[in-house]
């Protein structure tokens, strides 16, 4: 039997499959608006969307912890995160300058799966009334 999942993390799956199906539609486009390197560059820009969502959920989670020690490792830790879409952005620049608007829009795709998810909990009728 599957464990039951908490809201939370429900929100995350969602996010991550919104920034999925961006992904795999953008590429596709990006082919057919531009050209094969548009699409390589978007396609690029979305895997490093997904390795940065997917370290900051590790990361996010990790430091859920009452040791402070654990919870300053793992902020600090969270640079990675940074550091992780600056060398891509940095290497692809250098391969391909010209395409600089697809990868853009390929590594801001984690931004775009949050945004899908909090339209849909606007609009989303709430099933209890909120707190005072």
């Amino acid at each position: 039997m599957p464990e039951p999942q908490d809201d939370g993390e429900e929100h995350l799956r969602r996010v991550t499959g919104a920034m999925v199906v961006l992904g795999l539609l953008g590429i596709p486009f990006w082919g057919l608006l531009r050209s094969w390197t548009a699409a390589l560059a978007f396609g690029v820009g979305a895997l490093t969307s997904l390795a940065f969502w997917t370290l900051h959920r590790f990361l996010t989670g990790r430091m859920l912890t009452p040791s402070v020690r654990r919870r300053w490792l793992y902020g600090f830790l969270s640079l990675g995160k940074l550091a992780l879409i600056a060398l891509v952005l940095r290497g692809m620049m250098g391969w391909y300058p010209a395409e600089a608007l697809p990868l853009a829009l390929g590594v801001l795709l984690f931004v775009a799966g949050i945004l899908l998810e909090a339209l849909r909990l606007a609009f989303l009728n709430p099933q209890s009334p909120p707190p005072d």
